[in-house]
C-alpha cells in the first residue's frame, strides 16, 4: 500500500498492511539536517514563521515562492522517512493583525503594513486603528504576539474589534493566493510519493493572544459577545476550509489548543454553547466533500472528548498526549469504534532525553494497545521539535514499521 492508501483504510477502521505514521508538524532545524540543506517546514519553530513574514515583506511573488518551496520540502521530507500523512495550511502565510498562528478567518484584516520596529519585532498595523506587535527569541525559537489593540483597550476594544469583524466580507482574500500555491503544490507533490495531504481548519480562539484572558472573562460576563465572534469568525474560518477542499486535500486537522495538562481552560458547559456548533459547521463541510476531520488537541482533552466525538462529530482525535495523563489504551476502548486515535509517542521527556531501546519498548507498547482492528495512525504526542534527538526519531520510525505490520504481533 502507500501511504494515502494505508491512512484511508485506518479511517475505515479496517487494517492496512501496516500501521500509518504521521506527523502534525516537524522541526525545520532538524529536517534541514536530514535533507542536507536549509529548507522552512510550516509551523515549527519561529525561524520558518520568521522566515515566511519576511518574505511576505518582499510582495505576493516571494511568498508564493516561499510557499511552493516549504510544501515540496515538506513532501520530500516525509516521503524520504517513509511517514504516510502530511499537514500543510494556506494560513502559514499571512500576517494579520491578529497573529493566531492560523486561527483567524478570511474576515480578518489583510491589508497590513508590516514594519521591522528592531531587530525580531515587528508591529503589524491594520485599518481602523487595529495593530499588533510580534518578536522573535532566537534562543528558544519561538515567535510570539506580544502586545495587541484589544489587550491595551480591554473591553471596549474587544467590542469594536467583534463589530470590525462582522463588517467584513468572507471571501477568500488575495493575499491567501501564495499560500494556496503552496497547498497546491504539496498536492501535486504528494501524488507521486502516495502521501495523505491534509488541510487546515479550526474554530478561531485568541490562545496565542495576549487578551485571551480577557476573552475567557467574556465567556462569563458578555457570552452574546462571544456568540457574535465564533458566528463572524467560523464564517471567515469556512471560506479557508473550502478553498482547500476544492484544492483537492485529502482530510483537514484542527489544532486551536483548549486544554491544560489537567483539563479544559473553561468548562464542558461552555465549550458546548461557544465552540460545539461552530466547529460542527466546519466538520460538516469535510463531510460534505467526503473527508475527514481531525482534532488536533493538546493536554487532558476527556472532558470534551463526549461532545468532540458525539455532538461535533470529529473523525479522528490527535495528539493523546501521556504527559496529561491520556491513556491511548483507555481511549481504544472508549472511542476505538468512533474515530482514529493518532498518537502518542512522548515527544517531551522520551523522544528528548529516552534512549532508542526505551523508545522501541514504549513505541511497541503503543501499537500493542492501539492499532489492532485499524482505527490507529501512530505519531509522536505533539511533533518533532528542535530537541528530539534524531537517532529516537528514526527508532520510532524503524519499530512501526517492523512492529506495526499487520496482524500485530508487538
Amino acid at each position: 500500500m502507500d501511504g494515502k492508501t494505508r491512512v484511508k483504510t485506518a479511517f475505515a477502521h479496517q487494517e492496512p498492511d501496516r500501521v500509518p505514521l504521521f506527523e502534525a508538524a516537524f522541526s525545520s532545524k532538524l529536517a534541514s539536517q536530514i535533507l542536507g540543506r536549509q529548507v522552512y517546514l510550516p509551523s515549527n519553530g519561529g525561524a520558518s514563521f520568521r522566515h515566511f513574514l519576511q518574505e511576505g515583506m518582499s510582495g505576493p511573488l516571494a511568498l508564493a515562492d516561499a510557499a511552493v518551496k516549504s510544501a515540496r520540502d515538506a513532501i520530500a521530507l516525509y516521503s524520504h522517512l517513509g511517514i504516510d500523512m502530511i499537514r500543510v495550511r494556506i494560513t502559514e502565510f499571512l500576517s494579520p493583525v491578529d497573529f493566531g498562528y492560523g486561527n483567524f478567518g478570511a474576515n480578518f484584516p489583510f491589508d497590513v503594513e508590516v514594519r521591522e520596529i528592531q531587530e525580531n519585532r515587528w508591529r503589524i498595523t491594520g485599518p481602523d486603528g487595529f495593530w499588533s506587535e510580534h518578536i522573535y527569541e532566537p534562543a528558544t525559537d519561538a515567535m510570539m504576539c506580544v502586545n495587541h489593540t484589544v489587550q491595551q483597550g480591554g473591553m471596549v476594544e474587544f467590542r469594536r474589534w467583534v463589530s470590525f469583524l462582522e463588517k467584513q466580507p468572507v471571501n477568500l482574500p488575495h493575499q491567501a493566493l501564495p499560500g494556496l500555491a503552496g497547498v497546491g503544490a504539496a498536492i501535486a507533490a504528494a501524488r507521486e510519493s502516495g502521501i495523505f495531504v491534509l488541510g487546515w481548519g479550526d474554530v478561531v480562539y485568541p490562545g496565542s493572544s495576549p487578551y485571551l484572558t480577557l476573552f475567557l472573562t467574556a465567556m462569563s460576563s458578555e457570552p452574546d459577545l462571544i456568540q457574535r465572534y465564533m458566528q463572524a469568525t467560523t464564517e471567515g474560518a469556512l471560506t479557508f476550509v473550502k478553498a482547500q477542499l476544492e484544492a483537492g486535500v485529502d482530510g483537514i486537522i484542527g489544532g486551536n489548543d483548549w486544554c491544560f495538562k489537567t483539563g479544559p481552560m473553561f468548562s464542558p458547559a461552555y465549550f458546548r454553547r461557544f465552540f460545539v456548533p461552530y466547529l460542527k459547521k466546519i466538520v460538516d463541510l469535510c463531510h460534505a466533500y467526503g473527508v475527514p476531520y481531525i482534532k488536533h488537541l493538546d493536554g487532558n482533552t476527556m472532558k470534551l472528548l463526549p461532545a468532540l466525538i458525539d455532538e461535533v462529530g470529529i473523525d479522528g482525535h490527535h495528539p493523546i498526549e501521556p504527559d496529561a495523563g491520556m491513556d491511548i489504551a483507555l481511549l481504544k476502548q472508549m472511542y476505538g469504534s468512533k474515530i482514529t486515535l493518532l498518537g502518542n509517542l512522548d515527544c517531551g521527556d522520551l523522544l528528548m532525553h529516552g534512549t532508542p531501546d526505551e523508545v522501541e519498548a514504549q513505541t511497541r507498547l503503543i501499537l500493542r494497545a492501539a492499532s489492532p482492528g485499524g482505527g490507529h495512525i501512530f505519531s509522536s504526542s505533539n511533533s518533532i521539535h528542535d530537541a528530539v534527538r534524531l537517532e529516537n526519531l528514526y527508532k520510532m520510525l524503524e519499530t512501526v514499521k517492523t512492529y506495526g505490520v499487520y496482524p500485530i504481533q508487538a
